[in-house]
């Protein structure tokens, strides 16, 4: 069960990491993790050979759920939120029953990491995790484009503009004459203070 959940873990942060170079199916890979993860916490609970590192590994896994729903910018996030406070609670109560703070060492961790990519603006969080390492983003032009829309949201409106003349500039050079059309009118929405939807 521990080989399996290191596995979890790893897998997981293997794909957390990627993320920030922006590679490809790193959602995939932050998924797998966290299925191997809830399949070992459920195990464990359910066999009942471990209870309190059961629930706290599950405290943790609903926790990086939380943290992929958050840097994918994924709906829902506020559900699994609730459901990482409940398992949390729940692993708080089993310990402290026996007296084994230190199997919370993990969950807590885990949960400092959620919270600080969810308190994070929006702007600067998708900075982060799809431009700022990005191996493509000299030709990224739709990352470029949603980079706009944060900024915009965040009430950036001249890097707003910025980021979306960008976005313009690299699908017209990649002849991508929908995509150009379409960035066009997000650059004329942030012109005239319009953007109120991303599609």
């Amino acid at each position: 069960m521990k080989k399996m959940l290191v596995a979890g873990f790893v897998i997981f942060f293997a794909g957390f990491f990627i993320k920030f170079f922006h590679i490809h199916y790193n959602a995939v890979v932050m998924l797998a993790g966290l299925f191997i993860l809830l399949a070992a916490s459920l195990i464990a609970i359910i066999k009942k050979e471990n209870n309190v590192n059961g629930w706290a590994n599950l405290a943790s896994a609903f926790w990086l759920a939380m943290l992929l729903f958050t840097i994918k910018f994924y709906p829902f996030v506020s559900v699994v939120l609730a459901l990482a406070v409940v398992f949390t609670l729940v692993a708080v109560l089993t310990t402290a029953k026996r007296k084994a703070w230190k199997t919370l060492t993990f969950p807590a961790m885990c949960l400092a990491l959620a919270l600080t990519f969810h308190l994070m603006p929006a702007d600067s969080k998708y900075h982060l995790m799809n431009i700022r390492w990005s191996y493509e983003i000299d030709t990224d032009f739709a990352t470029w484009d949603k980079y706009a829309w944060f900024l915009y949201q965040n009430g950036k409106h001249d890097e707003a503009l910025n980021a979306s003349a960008k976005a313009l500039q690299l699908a017209t050079e990649a002849g991508e004459a929908e995509w150009a059309n379409f960035i066009a009118d997000h650059k004329s929405r942030i012109e005239q203070g319009s953007w109120t939807t991303f599609r």
